[in-house]
């Protein structure tokens, strides 16, 4: 090691250093491909040694499956400042706090809905499939709505329609930020959410 490669590699807790490889290794999966990210290139941007990468995450592939579920946990819930009868007005803010989340994180959530090959891996997908059931119960709750199967498919459906809008913003330009969240709000407000309101749509 050069005397200018050890002036890089700043001291820093463990805590810190983990942190500080993870947040390099999110802006490297985002700008490229999975395959196309060694190990060596996210310890050399995180000014630090291979061996203390693989101290914290043991394999390329733990730690891409760490980015994967750090992002799929956000955003956090909102701390909603509409009464809670207010229904249309929570709509509106979770979609607000979630634009806000993706489109600053837009390279990240582009890699991840677009990395075909590491998406096969059964653990990455177990994590995505977290995060949407996660956000099936956030959704129901904020439209409180009975969590009936009925219930839970329509959103399920919704939330495939909110990652295609999402992706005619960020990727395609179709559509802008406020066409995705006027898209998002109306059409989770028009959902019917109770057996009575299913029904009558059916009629």
């Amino acid at each position: 090691m050069t005397q200018s490669e050890s002036a890089r590699r700043i001291r820093m807790s463990s805590g810190d250093r983990r942190e500080q490889i993870l947040l390099v290794a999110q802006q490297l999966f985002a700008a490229r491909a999975y395959e196309e990210v060694s190990t060596s290139e996210i310890a050399e941007a995180a000014c630090t040694t291979r061996t203390n990468l693989h101290h914290h995450f043991g394999t390329k592939r733990a730690l891409y499956l760490e980015v994967v579920r750090r992002f799929a946990r956000l955003p956090t819930p909102p701390t909603l400042e509409s009464p809670a009868e207010d229904v249309p007005g929570k709509v509106a803010q979770t979609f607000d706090r979630w634009l806000d989340v993706v489109e600053r994180n837009r390279e990240t959530y582009l890699s991840m809905i677009g990395a075909t090959s590491i998406r096969r891996d059964p653990e990455v997908e177990a994590v995505l499939q977290t995060g949407m059931r996660i956000w099936e119960e956030r959704l129901l709750s904020v439209l409180g709505a009975p969590r009936t199967e009925v219930n839970r498919a329509q959103v399920r459906a919704f939330q495939a329609m909110l990652s295609t809008a999402t992706d005619e913003w960020l990727r395609l330009g179709a559509l802008s930020r406020t066409d995705v969240h006027r898209l998002l709000t109306r059409s989770l407000l028009a959902l019917p959410t109770s057996a009575d309101e299913f029904l009558t749509g059916c009629q």
